[in-house]
């Protein structure tokens, strides 16, 4: 018998980690957790009596149980070193609150184990290693009724079983290295009071995420795969009844559309279908993904650079490769910590200020799932109030990004589709508000995305194939992949959005892999694609006014400075003044304090101090600056105006943490994303 050992790595809902192979044969259960809901009058208490968990072996087999909280159990470990070999843990859990606890779900049930390595190896530890999860008397599959499990009253207790086996009928161990993913394993439970579901939408419990809040006539909708190319949007029930519209846990993130009023179907009949009801493509005008409020926060693991939280597969996180961000979803609470940590603890948690739109707490925004696309306005070049006809403009797959319009535009676009044209996509003008993306809901994006929750917690991508992938296509088609991350110089084939071909190797899918979840659900276009301009603008250092842009040419066509051949001049558009909007749609970097400081500053350039002398929080520009390798580049007293994303030409510069200095002016290679927040 061969007596080499080999490692096996089994991924679960608080670690997204894999790899980090040794010769040796190893089974790591990266967690278990405990989510959960209740009302706020009552205390909501579940959690794992980690002073009683028991470890058992049979053969030469090594246990280790890992570090425990009171809701997470992570680092779970088993080495085998020969067959029949098997580790059992068993941990109660009891409810110490006054909320009677029902058991609703144990996610990654129904998971299937995936192999990397040699395929011989894959093939022999598929027959012999087993993985069995039981909740009481009932083993966890893919069909556990869990109607039928007894309800989790105060002071009760229930045990957790997990057992990994290497069968015994196994007559040889692997001569290679082989990672196995695929499991993840979180407790979920919602309070029960008098025997009824609460029906509470209020959490008291970290990382229960906000559910979306849907503007005027948007249809909530999932996507219904027939085969690896092709699909169905459908309605989903706004209820979430088994995770059929989002599951966050899973980078399942919520989608909903707009439709036109007469289609193939009317917007009426879409809103009275029943959950399940095909949404043509051909009638939607506009797609959305829903950010929920959360705080972060960034792990230094040498207490100097802050570059991620390490795992298993990513030990040492750098700049150019990165590791997670901590994410946690709130309800309502603002939380204004430094948002960096040394230590095994999680601290200093910050909210993003994307979520405080306009000074008021919001519990999510909506973010256009794809670049805006469409048509110009009325056969006009620009749009300069909130009264222009868009209704041609659109956020769709497949279809060339919106171009050539100055920042004003872009911005009075985005507004009169909800103020003047909002019959033609079933807005709500009188309530949310619809506008041009800004820095920090940028940032709120591309640090979900690096989270558990995102395309960096998504088991199917290993290595560098965690960062998004790019949209490589020169005429700008959005939602294409190039089936590779940024640092790929190679244009590639194209992939379409929905292409869900296996690249294999920790590639995962074509197409989805350009979006921020790795698989369908998430937001595309952030990588490659066209530039995007966002409103995020220098400050004038006298009155702290925004400036226009580069010269009384190339600028924003608002109102304000230019720095035009070594001087400031004040630019106004003609034959229509156009102001600045109010400040809460856009971001002021307040940098310079004197002439000479805005135009020779080195701070202008430095990651560190580009938000008024600090750091910008949240806005993927300091905290993550130079990540993947992305272009790292700042405004400045002659480009004010910040633009996201590289474009399709770019290599290792494209990616969600790129950004870079522009004029503010209508250009072919710069389009624009727009937000809708609740």
């Amino acid at each position: 018998m061969n007596s080499r050992k080999t490692k096996l790595i089994i991924i679960a809902c608080l670690c997204v980690a894999v790899l980090g192979l040794s010769i040796g044969y190893a089974l790591l259960s990266a967690n278990l957790n405990i989510n959960g809901t209740a009302k706020v009058e009552s205390k909501w208490d579940v959690v794992f009596l980690t002073g009683e968990i028991e470890t058992t072996k049979t053969g030469t087999a090594e246990c280790s149980i890992g570090t425990v909280s009171g809701t997470s159990i992570e680092g779970m470990s088993v080495v085998f070193n020969k067959p029949g070999d098997s580790c059992t843990f068993t941990v109660p859990v009891k409810n110490i609150g006054t909320i009677p606890a029902k058991l609703v779900d144990v996610t990654g049930k129904s998971s299937n184990l995936t192999f990397l390595g040699d395929s011989a190896d894959q093939d022999l530890l598929r027959k012999n290693v087993t993985y069995e999860v039981n909740y009481g008397k009932e083993q966890i599959k893919g069909t556990t009724d869990f109607s039928t499990i007894p309800v989790l009253n105060e002071q009760e207790t229930e045990t957790v079983t997990l057992k990994a086996t290497f069968l015994n009928s196994s007559t040889e161990m692997p001569t290679g290295e082989v990672i196995i993913g695929g499991l993840d394993r979180a407790f979920i439970y919602e309070s029960v009071i008098n025997g009824e579901d609460s029906g509470s939408t209020t959490p008291i419990v970290d990382n229960i995420p906000n559910p979306p809040e849907l503007n005027g006539d948007m249809i909530p909708v999932y996507y219904d795969k027939i085969d690896d190319t092709t699909g169905e949007w459908k309605k989903a029930d706004i209820n979430n009844v088994n995770n059929n519209w989002y599951d966050y846990s899973k980078q399942q993130w919520a989608n909903a559309v707009t439709v036109v009023a007469e289609g193939k179907q009317t917007r009426d009949y879409y809103k009275n279908a029943k959950a399940g009801t095909t949404i043509n493509m051909d009638d939607i005008n506009t797609m959305w993904v829903w950010i929920p409020r959360y705080s972060y926060t960034i792990k230094s693991e040498d207490g100097n650079n802050y570059y991620g939280k390490a795992s298993f597969e990513n030990k040492n996180p750098s700049q150019e490769l990165p590791g997670e961000i901590d994410v946690k979803f709130i309800s309502k609470v603002t939380e204004t910590g430094t948002a960096q940590y040394t230590g095994d603890t999680p601290t200093n948690w910050r909210t993003n200020e994307a979520f405080d739109f306009g000074g008021e707490k919001r519990s999510g925004i909506w973010v256009g799932k794809f670049e805006t696309t469409g048509n110009s306005f009325d056969g006009t070049q620009v749009c300069t109030d909130t009264k222009c006809n868009v209704g041609n403009v659109t956020i769709k797959p497949g279809v060339t990004s919106l171009s050539s319009q100055t920042v004003s535009s872009f911005f009075y676009m985005a507004r009169s589709m909800q103020l003047s044209n909002a019959s033609v996509y079933g807005f709500d003008k009188n309530s949310g508000d619809l506008h041009m993306i800004k820095n920090d809901e940028w940032g709120s994006v591309a640090y979900l995305s690096q989270s558990k929750y995102g395309k960096y917690g998504n088991s199917d991508y290993s290595g560098a194939n965690k960062e998004i992938y790019q949209n490589k296509s020169s005429e700008y088609i959005t939602g294409l992949s190039n089936g590779t991350p940024s640092q790929e110089s190679a244009i590639e084939s194209q992939y379409a959005y929905n292409n869900m071909t296996k690249l294999g190797d920790g590639k995962g899918q074509a197409g989805p892999g350009a979006s921020t979840t790795g698989n369908i659900t998430g937001i595309y276009d952030m990588s490659g694609g066209i530039w995007e301009y966002v409103m995020g603008v220098l400050a004038y250092y006298e009155d702290n006014s925004p400036m226009s842009g580069n010269s009384i040419t190339y600028n924003s066509g608002f109102t304000g400075k230019v720095y035009q051949n070594g001087t400031y001049e004040n630019f106004v558009n003609s034959p229509k003044e156009l102001n600045f909007p109010d400040e809460k749609y856009y971001n002021l970097y307040k940098i310079g304090t004197s002439k000479e400081t805005m135009m020779f500053d080195p701070n202008l350039s430095n990651s560190l101090k580009a938000c008024n002398g600090g750091v910008c929080h949240g806005q993927a520009l300091s905290e993550t600056s130079g990540w993947y390798r992305d272009s790292s580049n700042y405004i400045s007293v002659s480009y004010p105006w910040s633009r996201r994303g590289e474009e399709s030409g770019d290599t290792t510069a494209a990616g969600i943490f790129g950004s870079y200095f522009t004029s503010g002016a209508g250009y072919a290679n710069v389009g624009s994303r727009l937000t809708l927040t609740p």
